[in-house]
């Protein structure tokens, strides 16, 4: 079969490669991807900015349907529709081990977690972003009913925090992006964001003013923007957040789970003088978080068609990873086995 894969250390050196199918322990699934969403660690990862182990099949993002199955493996069967969690004993989906930018891929069982077979498969393939959502947004902190929430970057998980802000009773939510990022916010207008602001137009003032000068109490940031040099996403989520001058302090809470591949330069007092509470996000709670993920998509909570701006063939790769440097893509799907319908997928599973 052929794959996209990192072939060695340094910047590029990403191609197609004719790898074997794998063989499947007795543990573990062969899994018939349907769908791979291009991620922007896989970007980094192209750059030589993101930990990952070569060579290696890229994409962690992803859905499909189970192929075979080890003589193990007890509560998943062929056929059944699958999504899965990339932190395995052996690696990382898709960064350490390899992943979905392939027609067929292999992972334990304890990794897979079974969807609904009439849940649209370019849903399931958000799974993984969803889950980290979930653990930014209310495992590691929480946003509380009544909070004036600021999200910084409106790419696909700022948009579903969006979403996910409002279903964890966020009283209005903020979403600030680049002047370029025209058409992402207004995709996050759509999906719920109660204002837009631009990077630079001081969006602090503006949530300051909303706030009757108190600040947001929860700001996510997931930009990772660099405007003329500088990476302005950070300090607009220091800016924002609301201070607490006496008393305990924590008040407004700020969480990071952007990259950035490089050294970073910040104006840090407030964070001191106002007492934030700063939090990194990364992974998540293992299967008690994609539980709550998958229950989610499955009762269609979230809006991901405004999201879904592209769709394409795996040997389309480049376009899909400019597209989304470009910022020209909000989510794009990659389909390793090609462009078949759902249920055409479904029939042909096991050809």
């Amino acid at each position: 079969m052929q794959a996209l894969r990192k072939l060695k250390e340094g910047k590029g050196n990403l191609a197609i490669e004719e790898v074997p199918i794998p063989e499947i322990k007795p543990h573990e699934v062969l899994m018939k991807v349907w769908a791979a969403g291009v991620c922007g660690s896989d970007l980094l990862i192209e750059d030589d900015k993101h930990f990952y182990k070569a060579p290696v099949t890229l994409a962690h993002e992803f859905s499909g349907v189970a192929y075979k199955v080890g003589k193990d493996v007890k509560n998943i069967k062929e056929g059944d529709h699958i999504v899965g969690d990339i932190e395995t004993e052996t690696g990382w989906l898709g960064v350490t081990r390899d992943g979905a930018y392939a027609p067929y891929m292999s992972m334990p069982e304890s990794v897979c977690y079974k969807v609904p077979k009439d849940l649209n498969l370019d849903y399931a393939a958000i799974t993984e972003p969803v889950v980290a959502i979930i653990h930014i947004m209310q495992e590691r902190t929480g946003v509380k009913a009544g909070d004036f929430v600021v999200i910084v970057g409106p790419g696909p998980m700022g948009l579903i925090g969006v979403q996910f802000a409002k279903i964890r009773g966020a009283s209005e939510v903020a979403l600030i992006g680049l002047k370029k990022d025209k058409k992402r916010l207004e995709v996050g207008k759509k999906l719920g964001a109660d204002y837009i602001l631009y990077s630079d137009e001081h969006p602090e003032k503006t949530v300051m003013k909303l706030t009757d000068g108190k600040g947001a109490d929860y700001v996510l940031e997931c930009s990772g923007a660099k405007v003329g040099g500088n990476i302005v996403g950070v300090q607009h989520a220091i800016d924002c957040a609301r201070r607490a001058y006496e008393g305990p302090g924590g008040r407004g809470v700020i969480s990071f789970i952007s990259l950035w591949g490089e050294e970073i330069t910040l104006k840090l007092d407030e964070v001191s003088l106002g007492q934030l509470d700063i939090h990194g996000c990364w992974s998540w709670n293992g299967s008690e978080t994609w539980i709550r993920a998958v229950d989610l998509i499955t009762r269609n909570v979230f809006n991901f068609d405004p999201m879904i701006t592209n769709r394409y063939e795996l040997s389309e790769w480049k376009k899909a990873f400019q597209m989304l440097r470009e910022g020209r893509d909000i989510k794009a799907l990659i389909y390793p086995n090609g462009r078949i319908t759902q249920d055409e997928f479904d029939k042909n599973h096991m050809n």
